[in-house]
């Protein structure tokens, strides 16, 4: 569980137990979010407060057991992936103050279900280093799973008001992180949130992009996350639109069928 690198082969991605552990990670989502569908609010941000304290222990952990066994590297232990922002979301989000619990909740409403889906599917780092019984592989789908149904929930439980201002508050809070980033990325010779370069991303069309100019593969890395936030205000809306229109026909056809029952006895 805690090997060193090297000792046995990855996982590999799309291998038989990565197709399995996604089963089980979606499983298991799925199953936390029916046992919890009767949540309340105030429940829920009482959990964020449970996850703000264990999600960051285990990060801790991870990085120790990184700098300890000689990977030393900024890119490998530094949690300022795109992420890794969810720890910090998880602080802002256990405030006691209105606007800095929003502002974490942008990010967990708006980004986790997409970027937790997305590296559950193609867990390009851990996935592709470790086995599967790695203590960096269990964690690293313990963390995105943890994303997906925090994200979830904050919609099950009506925990945050979707809506333009959250949506501002989610660019301004990807804007902050983008910028210290890309700062790092500058000054430590590194590749947080894969700005500098697409490293092992499985698409090839990033690749092809940065090999043909670097400051166009960075803007629109830069661009992606950022519109992540309307994608999913977009399908909300959608989702809420339609969710009325359901509502009013069968409000309707109560009317309706007491019309038809009138014109039978008649």
């Amino acid at each position: 569980m805690f090997s060193l690198l090297g000792t046995y082969p990855a996982v590999g991605l799309f291998s038989t137990a990565h197709i399995i552990s996604i089963f089980v990670c979606f499983s298991l989502i799925a199953l936390a979010v029916y046992l919890t569908r009767k949540m309340k609010s105030e429940t829920y941000f009482k959990m964020i407060r449970v996850f703000a304290v264990v999600i960051p222990l285990l990060e801790l952990f991870k990085i120790c057991w990184n700098l300890i066994n000689g990977i030393t590297n900024i890119d490998s232990w530094l949690p300022l992936y795109f992420c890794s922002l969810f720890i910090y979301a998880l602080w802002f989000a256990s405030s006691k103050n209105e606007k800095v619990r929003e502002f974490g909740m942008s990010f967990i409403s708006l980004a986790n279900i997409v970027a937790g889906t997305v590296f559950i599917i193609s867990p390009s780092t851990s996935f592709s280093t470790y086995p599967i019984f790695h203590f960096q592989c269990i964690y690293s789908m313990i963390f995105h799973s943890s994303m997906v149904y925090l994200g979830i929930m904050s919609y099950v439980t009506k925990s945050v008001k979707i809506d333009f201002r959250l949506v501002l508050n989610y660019l301004i809070y990807c804007a902050i992180f983008m910028t210290i980033a890309i700062i790092v990325n500058l000054v430590g010779d590194a590749n947080m949130m894969f700005i500098s370069n697409p490293y092992n991303i499985p698409l090839p069309i990033l690749h092809t992009i940065y090999d043909n100019s670097h400051i166009l593969y960075s803007i629109i890395i830069i661009v992606a996350h950022m519109l992540i936030g309307f994608v999913v205000w977009g399908i909300y809306l959608l989702c809420t639109i339609k969710s009325r229109k359901q509502s009013r026909i069968s409000e309707l056809n109560p009317l309706v069928d007491d019309e038809d029952m009138e014109e039978k006895h008649t």
